[in-house]
């Protein structure tokens, strides 16, 4: 595998990414300003650019979306990704629905779902297990309420036309 440049040369994610990419003869990938279904490779890189799905042992993204996500590492800044399965995330300025990883590093991420075994830095969920525990008891509460009324509801129709 040849050199390539890379913008980031003191993150570590690169190294490692490259390493990824020899062993699992994975060729790297380059989207600059394009969009595509499926991307599959060893090492992608990302720029203005959205995908459906992309399955990788190391992505980096920048200005750019993703529906799925399933990497090693993912290094994004200033992106929206839908669902993400990571080993590793560094993440800064990203939007995303579902976030599984063993260990996320974030600034300023904003999630719906988060589910990881280590976090750092700052991250903005949803769903929390307060929130969660809250929506749960508030629907509780309302299908209890809906039940009682309906009952109610039927009781005066069917008694209406027996009358």
């Amino acid at each position: 595998m040849g050199e390539q440049p890379h913008d980031h040369p003191e993150n570590p994610l690169e190294e490692l990414a490259a390493r990824l990419s020899g062993r699992l003869a994975r060729k790297p990938v380059d989207l600059h300003e394009k969009s595509a279904t499926h991307v599959e490779g060893g090492q992608i890189s990302m720029k203005e650019s959205a995908a459906r799905s992309i399955r990788a042992s190391a992505l980096h993204m920048e200005d750019s979306a993703a529906g799925y996500v399933r990497a090693g590492s993912v290094d994004a800044g200033e992106s929206m990704i839908g669902v993400a399965v990571a080993g590793n995330a560094t993440l800064r300025d990203v939007t995303n629905s579902a976030l599984v990883a063993r260990h996320v590093e974030a600034d300023h991420v904003r999630t719906v779902f988060l589910a990881a075994g280590r976090v750092e830095g700052r991250i903005s969920t949803f769903l929390t297990p307060w929130t969660a525990f809250a929506a749960g008891a508030g629907l509780g509460v309302a299908l209890l309420s809906g039940k009682s009324l309906l009952a109610r509801l039927f009781a005066l129709i069917f008694k209406r036309r027996n009358a």
